[in-house]
């Protein structure tokens, strides 16, 4: 794929692809708060023009996250710019942390999880159509 743009955070990098799919890549030296995550959600409004994406999310092995950013990145504000989420983990903490945002926090839009990037950018494309 080919990458159109991209916004570097010290905490994360944003990327935006052809066919509208936003990568992120979260650091593993930040806790990503409530802040960083509406940083992240601008970024992806700015890349993406206010549209709507598909999303790749990242996180780097020893990435963290507060409840904050918890909360609002499975909210209907902190997911406006998105059709769909593919959370890819690394990690068993963050496979744990990941089932555990499905099951309670209920994302407003379609998310999954995979362990591969391959494969969270081929169910995200086949939402699209």
């Amino acid at each position: 794929m080919k990458l159109i743009d991209e916004i570097k955070l010290n905490y994360a990098k944003v990327q935006l692809f052809e066919s509208k799919l936003v990568r992120i890549e979260l650091f593993s030296d930040h806790v990503i708060a409530l802040s960083e995550s509406q940083k992240i959600t601008d970024a992806i409004c700015t890349l993406s023009n206010g549209d709507q994406c598909l999303v790749l999310m990242v996180a780097d092995e020893f990435a963290q996250f507060d409840r904050s950013a918890i909360d609002f990145s499975s909210s209907e504000e902190g997911l406006r710019y998105t059709l769909a989420d593919a959370i890819v983990v690394k990690s068993l903490s963050h496979k744990i942390l990941a089932n555990f945002y499905l099951k309670f926090n209920k994302p407003a839009k379609p998310t999954k999880i995979f362990t591969n990037e391959v494969d969270a950018v081929k169910r995200l494309f086949s939402l699209k159509n």
